[in-house]
C-alpha cells in the first residue's frame, strides 16, 4: 500500500505542467495539428513536420471543486490553507483532472485528394473523482461524526501514462465529403486504477476507534518502476493497446461546413509490474487515530512528509496485495460543429463536445469567431460553456514566416491573469514545419456578400 501511495505521487510531481477539452483546436483552420481532434482535417501543405518534441504540447488543469483562492484566506498579510473554507467550497461530488500530452514526433504527406501521417505522442491523463464527506471528515475528525458511518462511495482514481503510435488516414472522397481515421497503438508505462469502491467509516462513540467497511479495488501497474531506472520506464512495451479516431467533413456549398469526430476510443491490457490492493470486504479497525499526528509538522523535510502520510495511511487501509492483469478504457470523446463562412476571411462557428467517463457523461458547447488573414496569419476567438463554468474565453493565434509555422491558443485565456481564482487552465503551442503545396491545391472558393 505505501509503494501505491508513494507512487501516486511521484506520478503527479514528475510532470509539472498542468496537464481534454480542444473546443478551440476543433475549428481553428490552418493548423495541422486540427486532424488530432478529427482526422478528417487535412492541411493544405503537401509536407508537414512537427518540430521534434514541440509538434503539439497540450496541458490542461480542470478542478471543478475548488479554486486556489477559495481555500486560502489572509492572516496579517500571509495566505494560509483554511479547512473551514476549502471544506464549505466544495460541492457533494466532486471531480479534478489534469492532462499533459506532447506530440514528439509528428510526419505528414499529402498527395492530391490523400493525407497520411504518423505521430507519436505522450500521453499522462489523471482522473479524481471524490464526495465532499471524505474531506470533510479528514478535515474536522472522526469526533465530528460520532456513532455514523460517513459514506465516501463515489471515490474513484484513474491516473495512466502512456504512449501512443498514431497512423492516419484522410481521404477527399468527393468534392463535400472528407472521411479519417487513426489506428493508434497503445504503450502502456504506469496506472492507478480504482475498479470499485464501496467504502464507509465509522466512528465509534465510545471507543473512538474507526472501523472501515465495504469494499475497495485498486489496481496498479508500473508504480514501482517509476522509482526505478528511467530507461526501463519508459522503453517498457509489455502493456499494449489499440484505439481509433474517427473523423467527417461535410461543405455542402462554399458558406457552410459541417464537421463531427469520435475519438480516443481504445482499451490498454496491463500485463506487467502489477499490484491489486483489496480488502476482500473484510471491515478493519483502527484504534486511537488523531489526524494532527501526521500532517502539518512543519519540521519535516519533503521526503520525510511523503514517507510520514504513506505510513499512516497504509496503517488504515490495511489492504491485500494480489497480482492480476486487467484493462483500462480510454476517455472517448465526441465532437460536432458547424462553419459558417462570410468569405475567404470571416468565419463564425459553433462546437459541442461530450466526454465519455464511467461515472457520467460531461459536455461542452462553444461559439467563435475565426479571422483568417492569409497562410501566414489567423486568429480565432471563442466562448465556452463546461463543467459549469461562465468564465471560458479563448483565443488562438497561427504565424508562419517561411516554413516555420507557430502556434498557440487556450480554451480559458482569462486564467493566465490569475491562476489562483480559476478552476480551468489549457494552453495548447507547437511548432510545425510546412513545405510545399498539394497538387492541384489553389485558393479556395469564397461566397462573397
Amino acid at each position: 500500500m505505501k509503494n501505491l501511495l508513494t507512487g501516486l505521487i511521484l506520478l503527479l510531481l514528475s510532470h509539472t505542467l498542468f496537464g481534454q477539452q480542444d473546443l478551440t483546436l476543433f475549428q481553428f483552420s490552418g493548423i495541422p495539428q486540427n486532424n488530432l481532434v478529427n482526422p478528417a482535417q487535412m492541411p493544405d501543405d503537401k509536407f508537414v513536420i512537427g518540430l521534434p518534441l514541440l509538434s503539439s504540447v497540450n496541458s490542461v488543469y480542470n478542478n471543478r471543486a475548488f479554486t486556489f483562492n477559495e481555500g486560502l484566506k489572509n492572516n496579517d498579510g500571509t495566505l494560509i490553507i483554511d479547512p473551514e473554507l476549502l471544506v464549505n467550497s466544495l460541492d457533494d461530488y466532486n471531480f479534478l483532472h489534469t492532462r499533459f500530452h506532447d506530440q514528439w514526433f509528428l510526419l505528414g504527406y499529402r498527395v492530391k485528394n490523400h493525407y497520411f501521417k504518423i505521430g507519436v505522442s505522450e500521453k499522462l491523463n489523471v482522473d479524481f473523482s471524490f464526495p465532499k464527506a471524505l474531506f470533510d471528515f479528514v478535515l474536522r475528525g472522526n469526533a465530528h461524526y460520532l456513532g455514523e458511518r460517513v459514506s465516501i462511495d463515489k471515490l474513484a482514481l484513474n491516473a495512466t501514462h502512456y504512449r501512443e503510435l498514431s497512423l492516419g488516414y484522410a481521404n477527399n472522397i468527393s468534392e463535400h465529403l472528407q472521411l479519417g481515421g487513426h489506428l493508434n497503438i497503445l504503450f502502456g508505462l504506469a496506472n492507478i486504477n480504482t475498479e470499485s469502491s464501496n467504502i464507509g467509516i465509522y466512528t465509534d462513540p465510545e471507543t473512538y476507534d474507526i472501523t472501515v467497511d465495504g469494499n475497495i479495488e485498486i489496481n496498479t501497474s508500473g508504480i514501482d518502476a517509476i522509482q526505478g531506472e528511467t530507461k526501463d520506464y519508459l522503453l517498457n512495451g509489455k502493456n499494449m493497446g489499440i484505439g481509433i479516431d474517427l473523423g467527417a467533413v461535410y461543405k455542402p456549398n462554399d458558406q457552410w461546413e459541417f464537421s463531427m469526430s469520435l475519438i480516443d476510443v481504445g482499451v490498454i491490457q496491463w500485463k506487467s509490474n502489477l499490484t491489486t490492493y483489496t480488502n476482500n470486504s473484510k471491515p478493519f479497525t483502527l484504534s486511537g487515530l488523531d489526524i494532527k499526528d501526521f500532517i502539518g509538522n512543519d519540521n519535516l523535510d519533503g521526503d520525510s512528509l511523503i514517507n510520514d502520510i504513506t505510513d499512516s495511511l497504509a496503517t488504515i487501509f490495511s489492504l491485500e496485495e494480489v497480482e492480476k492483469k486487467y484493462s483500462t478504457t480510454l476517455t472517448p470523446k465526441w465532437y460536432a460543429g458547424s462553419k459558417y463562412s462570410f468569405n475567404s476571411k470571416h468565419h463564425l462557428y459553433g462546437t459541442v463536445m461530450l466526454q465519455f467517463y464511467p461515472e457520467k457523461i460531461r459536455s461542452g458547447l462553444s461559439i467563435g469567431y475565426e479571422l483568417n488573414l492569409n497562410k501566414n496569419l489567423g486568429f480565432t476567438v471563442n466562448y465556452s460553456l463546461f463543467s459549469s463554468s461562465l468564465s471560458n474565453v479563448g483565443l488562438g493565434l497561427r504565424v508562419k514566416g517561411g516554413p516555420v509555422q507557430l502556434y498557440i491558443m487556450s480554451y480559458s485565456s482569462l486564467a493566465s491573469f490569475n491562476y489562483f481564482n480559476f478552476k480551468k487552465i489549457h494552453y495548447r503551442f507547437g511548432i510545425n514545419i510546412l513545405i510545399g503545396e498539394r497538387e492541384g491545391s489553389g485558393p479556395r472558393k469564397t461566397h462573397l456578400l
